[in-house]
């Protein structure tokens, strides 16, 4: 209790990672690249507030409680600028010649705009249609552009860069120790950095309570996003885990109908649980979206350990009621420890297949709970016998350790046993079919529920406002010719105009952008030549922000376009669309690889999944390899230990061509499945057939043995199956759509667990009948 306490006496300290840190691969080139463009062109962790009305966005009245928003959203701590139709260069608005650009300065808040053509402009502008307003005129965004700690920053920038040379084998030891410290002091930036911005999030939507009566708000920006996550997933730790355990506290009623046969496994369940969430608080391991459902497999995990020991205790109990209390209890630890500490070891085995993943959330999770099943074995085998000693002997009244639908199963095994296997042959067609369609392909806004504000948010700005989620494309050695060379500007054209015909893309900004607002100023003509540079030097310093300087800098010679992706398009597939942009800009336009980058957080993120892809297929086919080496060193016999991996490999199988025939994506949260479908399965099957050598021992008859096999060690599993899925199944009812698959898939996988090794795996031992 006292070591128990000290753990748990850290929990205040745990913390969540929902940042792009825990969305991208360490050793990812792109991210060294990326970091170097946010150096030169500013982050793109900026938040979005879509501002809908219903009549006139430019009405008097609706400018003044426009005005009123800005002010108030400025005067929140942290929040750098605030950026409305109220404050950009208007062109049009009336027209300025080109010679006065540097003269004048038209904007709705200087007082100098004409409304009228000011409402033409928003609407058809290149830079400001379906960008800052919708082409309806009724929405506009308001930027919030935030603080940034440029000391923060420069240590994530020398850590990334640090590691990819980690990863190249370039650092002496006293660098690596280096690159730990800085890496420790990142994770509490990233911390701070994360409880700063939760705060201006809540204070911003507190603001945005207030200015609802005259116009729709909805916040949106990858800021918003990863605080949301990390809330949703902090509600479904707490409420979740609390459902869990009040609902496996009903079903344990249910089937011991005894309180002590209730508390006590709960108890245990949630201490090592508890135990484990303060060991990764006091070891500073944040968890992330991939490991943040640990407590509830923990939980369910100690519980089949603490379950399988009270059957067996009541079992025994029940056979030999004149045995000695303390022997009772000493025989019942005896006799499960064996297939116990297998269990847990093969479990181990299938989550420390998630090692050699190459990812570290993912990398992280598989520790997490090899870490957690060896605590909760620990546990599970002290704290029992010192309850059960301290308490007096239980009266264990008389019950049929015959379970209906146990026995019904036995039976179904010895007569319809060769027609299961071909429906399981048939299945399992099914499920390569398909598992040949699985992908990665997912979108942020299917993360949520139609009914969250998250959800709405993001759909309002991806059709409303030009798309959510940028990508940039990087010209190098670019930016002086552009003004000389006629080619290379109309090649920029062809790629900006074939980039905004694309259906996934949304707005696209871009120095052609300039380019458009300077041929409408120029009565349709093109300007080019010695008259292009005289104008470009007669734009002011405040139209530059917003259409010369994000898109073209001379210091570093790049240009930059910055394309909007639509969320919101079904048919999103952002690898293919990354390589179809390169493969345009490369083959049809031209230009030598290497001279252009496509980058941002969607190309970071996108490279995450496609590494989660190739590592779930690795991953599978290690966990198969090491468990079959562990039925070697448990069963001693290479058919049994054959026989015992055949069902086991059904519950994943089953579960990827589910997700693969639905269309339902692989993710950060569902890529993990398999391993803990194997190793929940393989539980199973060594408890079965540990069982089933021992009772194998008394009669050698093989379908005796069956029966008296499912109706003793099949009852454990049984309860245990029901109660795990069950609390699986209360996942379904998160905001947070990954972790509704979660639950559901993990549920998949507990039923037809049991149900396969109460079929299959005795059906195979029945009919190949191996030496035991």
């Amino acid at each position: 209790m006292i070591i128990a306490g000290i753990f748990i006496a850290q929990i205040p300290n745990f913390q969540l990672d929902a940042s792009s840190d825990s969305l991208v691969l360490e050793g990812d080139n792109n991210l060294r690249y990326y970091e170097s463009i946010k150096k030169s062109y500013g982050s793109d962790d900026y938040l979005i507030v879509s501002y809908q009305v219903k009549d006139n966005l430019l009405d008097p009245a609706q400018l003044i409680h426009l005005k009123r928003l800005k002010t108030a959203l400025q005067s929140i701590d942290q929040v750098s600028s605030v950026t409305t139709i109220l404050d950009v260069p208007l062109f049009r608005s009336p027209p300025v010649p080109l010679v006065d650009l540097s003269k004048v300065s038209i904007t709705i808040e200087n007082g100098n705009a004409d409304m009228m053509l000011a409402s033409r402009e928003f609407k058809s502008s290149p830079l400001y249609s379906n960008n800052l307003v919708s082409k309806d005129g009724k929405t506009t965004a308001i930027l919030v552009s935030l603080k940034n700690n440029e000391r923060f920053s420069q240590l994530r920038r020398q850590r990334d860069e640090m590691r990819l040379q980690r990863a190249h084998g370039q650092l002496t030891d006293d660098e690596l120790t280096r690159l730990k410290v800085i890496e420790k002091q990142v994770i509490k930036n990233t911390s701070i950095k994360s409880e700063l911005q939760a705060q201006i999030i809540a204070n911003i939507r507190i603001t945005l309570d207030q200015y609802r009566d005259k116009a729709s708000l909805f916040l949106g920006g990858l800021p918003m996003i990863t605080t949301d996550i990390v809330n949703y997933i902090s509600n479904d730790l707490i409420v979740f885990s609390l459902a869990v355990v009040g609902l496996m506290t009903l079903i344990l009623a249910i089937i011991f109908k005894g309180i002590r046969w209730v508390v006590m496994p709960i108890a245990i369940s949630i201490t090592a649980a508890l135990v484990m969430t303060g060991i990764l608080a006091y070891l500073e391991w944040k968890v992330t979206v991939i490991s943040s459902n640990f407590f509830s497999l923990l939980l369910v995990m100690t519980l089949s350990v603490t379950i399988h020991l009270v059957v067996r205790y009541r079992e025994l109990a029940q056979l030999t009621p004149d045995l000695e209390y303390r022997e009772l209890i000493k025989n019942t630890l005896e006799q499960m420890f064996k297939p116990c500490l297998f269990t847990t070891l093969t479990t181990i085995a299938a989550f420390g297949s998630l090692l050699i993943s190459g990812i570290k959330p993912v990398i992280d999770f598989g520790w997490m709970m090899s870490i957690g099943v060896t605590l909760a074995l620990v546990l599970s085998f002290l704290v029992f016998p010192i309850i059960m000693m301290l308490l007096p002997k239980p009266k264990v009244k008389q019950f049929k350790t015959e379970l209906g639908i146990t026995h019904k199963l036995a039976k179904f095994t010895e007569r319809f046993g060769t027609h299961l296997l071909v429906i399981l042959v048939l299945f399992i067609g099914m499920a390569v079919v398909g598992i040949n369609k699985l992908s990665v392909e997912n979108r942020f806004i299917d993360y949520f529920k139609e009914t969250t504000e998250i959800n709405q948010g993001l759909t309002l700005i991806d059709k409303k406002l030009g798309g959510t989620i940028p990508l940039e494309i990087i010209f190098d050695d670019m930016a002086e010719d552009y003004w000389y060379d006629e080619d290379l500007r109309l090649d920029i054209h062809k790629i900006h105009t074939y980039l905004d015909g694309l259906d996934e893309t949304g707005k696209v900004l871009s120095i052609d952008t300039l380019m458009q607002i300077l041929t409408q100023a120029n009565n349709g003509k093109t300007l080019n030549g010695f008259f292009l540079n005289v104008v470009k030097s007669q734009i002011p310093d405040s139209a530059k922000v917003h259409v010369l300087n994000p898109y073209a800098s001379e210091d570093n010679g790049q240009l930059r376009m910055v394309i909007r992706i639509r969320e919101t398009n079904k048919e999103l597939k952002r690898d293919e669309l990354i390589k179809k942009i390169d493969r345009f800009i490369s083959d049809d336009i031209g230009l030598r690889p290497g001279s252009f980058h496509v980058t941002g957080m969607l190309v970071l993120y996108n490279n995450m999944l496609q590494s989660l892809f190739d590592s779930q297929i690795k991953t599978i086919a290690v966990v198969f390899g090491m468990i079959f080496v562990m039925f070697l060193f448990v069963f001693k016999s290479i058919s049994l230990s054959i026989l015992a991996l055949i069902p086991n490999t059904l519950p994943s199988l089953f579960i990827l061509g589910i997700m693969g025939s639905l269309g339902i994506p692989l993710d950060l949260m569902t890529i993990t499945i398999s391993a803990i479908a194997i190793g929940i399965g393989v539980d199973n099957a060594i408890h079965y057939i540990h069982r089933f050598k021992a009772e194998f021992q008394k009669d050698q008859d093989y379908l005796t043995t069956m029966y008296r096999s499912h109706n003793s060690i099949g009852l454990a599993m049984f309860y245990t199956s029901i109660t795990v899925t069950l609390g699986f199944l209360v996942l379904v009812l998160s905001n947070f759509i990954p972790s509704i698959y979660f639950g559901i898939f993990t549920a998949i996988a507990m039923l037809s667990s049991v149900l396969a090794n109460l079929t299959l795996l005795p059906k195979l031992i029945l009919m190949f009948k191996p030496k035991i």
